[in-house]
């Protein structure tokens, strides 16, 4: 019997045991996270904006596990290394050895050095994160209506949040959180004007590298929500209270919150294998890492490319669970002596949300739409995503209620 060790349950995990579990190969699989959950980021939004419960935002892996069947096995284990010659790898407390080993363990933010940044800053990478996160920004909410004693102040005095990168994480936050802002004072009957909220991106433009339409439907939503927009200028330090742009000037500060991009996981660079700036693995058309034929490299943790342009996708999850899916199609055919057919990952489109019930997309280069039509596309697309694996967890809880 084989076995087939996936490290990490994010999209691209989850998605590759979903997709290799519906093949009769006979192999198990092993499925090992330092959380017994998946964590939906790209819901997280709508959690700090109080729309969602915390478990809308999170698939239970174990139950997953136990619903996609007898074969299937869930480990709660921090992976600390891999012995390639061997095909081992060692978490803090166990051992296993792999016939065929797929390494999905996502990404993390990236700090660069910036005076202040990792001190001061908020995010919402990780579900811990996003915890803290809500739980500071509710309570500065707080603190403002508690502390003010007039309904008329100035923008000097407003509760100030600052945005730090204007990918499409940081458009989607600033703008979740002053839809969230306006209704919330408008439904307490809050006189004051409520959140200050500004947006800064060094590149000449917010979202870029993304098309017009996306980028110019954002630009008015944002205006439209009163979020401010600061481009072409870099934040070269961040303090209690201010967030300093190399051009001298700089923007009073409550609550900052980074989105400036991502690296591979910690554990890639201990590998020993090729890594691009990013420390994510630089893997052939096949998702394999050099000299490594029963090793995968899938999600966030690769330089995925697609073959048909050449270009470096972004590291999205339609993206994340379109490798996971061509690699189980890999091991399976591997097991059983066929030879590897070559598929490429590619934008099918995106969507992204723009506050409230508000939102703009695309699928492919000519189908462009926006408002409540895109958010709900957008919520469609996930709930194609997160309710089959809900179905499975239910089911595997229910035959673990049974087991006891």
């Amino acid at each position: 019997m084989k076995t087939v060790i996936v490290i990490g349950g994010g999209y691209a995990g989850l998605s590759f045991i979903r997709k290799f579990s519906g093949f009769d190969t006979g192999a198990r699989v092993y499925l090992i996270d330092q959380n017994p959950y998946q964590y939906l980021q790209p819901e997280v939004y709508k959690f700090i904006a109080n729309e969602y419960l915390i478990s809308d935002i999170i698939i239970d892996l174990p139950t997953v596990a136990e619903g996609l069947g007898k074969s299937v096995y869930f480990f709660k284990d921090k992976v600390t290394g891999v012995d390639f010659d061997k095909n081992s790898i060692y978490g803090e407390r166990f051992k296993l050895e792999y016939d065929f080993l797929v390494i999905a363990t996502g990404s993390r933010t990236f700090f660069p050095p910036i005076e202040g940044l990792r001190e001061y800053a908020a995010g919402v990478k990780t579900l811990d994160r996003s915890l803290d996160f809500k739980q500071k920004f509710e309570k500065k909410i707080f603190q403002k209506i508690k502390e003010e004693d007039q309904c008329y102040i100035t923008r000097e005095n407003q509760f100030n949040i600052v945005v730090g990168g204007a990918g499409l994480a940081g458009v989607e936050i600033a703008a979740e959180m002053a839809a969230y802002s306006r209704k919330f004072f408008e439904k307490i009957g809050f006189l004051c004007n409520g959140l200050n909220i500004t947006i800064i991106e060094a590149a000449d433009r917010i979202l870029p590298g993304m098309d017009a339409f996306v980028y110019e439907t954002a630009s008015k939503r944002l205006k439209n929500l009163g979020v401010n927009i600061i481009t072409g200028k870099k934040i070269v330090k961040v303090d209690k209270e201010n967030v300093y742009l190399e051009d001298g000037s700089f923007v009073k500060q409550d609550f900052f919150i980074w989105t400036g991009g991502i690296v591979a996981s910690s554990l890639l660079p201990k590998l020993g294998i090729k890594l691009n700036r990013k420390n994510q693995a630089v893997v052939d058309s096949f998702f394999r890492p050099e000299g490594l034929e029963n090793v995968f490299v899938i999600g966030d943790s690769a330089e995925v490319k697609d073959s048909r342009t050449g270009d470096i996708l972004p590291p999205m999850a339609q993206i994340a669970i379109q490798t996971g899916e061509i690699t189980a199609e890999h091991i399976k055919n591997t097991i059983e002596n066929k030879p590897l057919v070559e598929k490429s990952p590619y934008m099918r489109g995106m969507v992204s949300a723009l506050g409230g019930k508000y939102g703009v997309g695309m699928v492919g280069d000519k189908i462009k739409f926006k408002g409540y039509p895109a958010y709900i596309f957008k919520e469609a697309v996930f709930k194609h995503y997160k309710l089959p694996l809900k179905i499975v967890s239910k089911r595997g809880y229910r035959q673990l209620l049974n087991q006891s």
